[in-house]
């Protein structure tokens, strides 16, 4: 085993990296269920809740890693003996993908809650990887951190994990992600442009309250793919074609038909298994008012809980749909869209 080195002298950075939100073809991106249904495509959107992380210089012969999340800290000897067994394992496994180092101290943070739906935890791991790089000097390209991410999230929760987050977290815009053997090809739509535009107008995004987790939700998906099952290939053939639609439509700024391609998706995701849609949800999209203020709205990212996405019919009945949400117990949160990562000189206290 190589011995740990001691950082150079460098001055405290930050790195930031936006969460994302899935507008159709979420779990699609998951490894092997793109190969098993064809033409398969994820469309996301890099939202302005952050992950981030904080690189500083620390007492020599040392390491530390902090959650301001879960108020919890760790120090080791270097940046390879942080446990893996703990609330930061995943995080403690990715520093072992890179050179050991010691004499630094680690400070990781999310503004999303546990279980938010919108690809939190894998932003913060694609945040550490790109803090990581900057302070070994060993970087990687964009596609080649995006792997290595996935591939970590998955040994780590020894289960399937997908692509989306890491792609979103590392390009930031609106994305339409299309898979193939062999190659994934990711057209990116800048927050600036006309989509940008509808989206800021038309879209609304609000939290449930309710925690999920993603692996469990998607394995009760995947699994009848995996198997063969007609029908539940068929259901996931239709999914990608919701979001094939909802790409087209993102593209043109056309608001309708965006809403009505997150309407088809959600019919059918929630029929893909019993805990992918919740009480609360099931009660407030039938709802009259809803429907009249609402062209199309969903969870995020596999369901049961987390975020809730969706688009309005006409951008002046935001505050109606706002006082309806508040009245259900639903966190409304501002929808703003994000660019890339940010790296950022900071001071001893930042």
């Amino acid at each position: 085993m190589k011995k740990a080195r001691t950082a150079r002298p460098f001055s405290p950075f930050r790195v930031v990296v936006p969460n994302r939100v899935d507008i159709a073809g979420g779990t699609l991106d998951i490894y092997p269920l793109y190969l098993l249904i064809g033409d398969a495509m994820t469309v996301n959107v890099a939202v302005a809740v952050r992950s981030e992380v904080v690189v500083r210089q620390f007492r020599r012969g040392a390491a530390r890693l902090t959650s301001g999340n879960f108020g919890i800290s760790v120090t080791a000897v270097d940046t390879h003996g942080f446990p893996l067994g703990w609330k930061l394992g995943l995080l403690s496994r990715a520093l072992r993908h890179f050179p050991a180092v010691s004499g630094v101290e680690i400070r990781v943070r999310n503004e999303a809650p546990v279980g938010s739906g919108i690809g939190a935890s894998s932003a913060l791991l694609v945040a550490l990887m790109l803090a990581a790089g900057k302070l070994t000097g060993t970087a990687c390209r964009r596609d080649e951190t995006a792997r290595a991410a996935m591939e970590i999230e998955a040994a780590h929760l020894k289960s399937l994990t997908g692509r989306q987050d890491h792609l979103a977290a590392l390009r930031g815009g609106i994305q339409g992600i299309r898979f193939s053997p062999g190659r994934i090809d990711v057209r990116r739509l800048p927050p600036g442009g006309r989509a940008g535009t509808m989206l800021r107008d038309h879209a609304f995004l609000a939290n449930t309250g309710i925690s999920h987790r993603s692996s469990d939700v998607n394995w009760k998906m995947i699994r009848g793919a995996i198997d063969g099952d007609g029908v539940v290939l068929r259901k996931f053939r239709g999914i990608a074609a919701a979001a094939r639609a909802a790409w087209e439509a993102v593209s043109a700024g056309d608001p309708r038909g965006t809403g009505a391609a997150i309407a088809e998706e959600w019919a059918i995701r929630k029929t893909l298994a019993p805990d992918v849609s919740t009480p609360g949800v099931e009660e407030l999209f039938p709802d009259r008012r809803f429907r009249r203020l609402v062209s199309g709205a969903k969870l995020c990212g596999a369901g049961g809980g987390g975020m809730l996405f969706g688009l309005l019919r006409d951008p002046d009945d935001r505050e109606a749909l706002e006082a309806l949400l508040s009245g259900t117990g639903v966190s409304v949160l501002p929808f703003r869209l994000s660019g890339g990562p940010r790296f950022e000189g900071i001071g001893d206290g930042g």
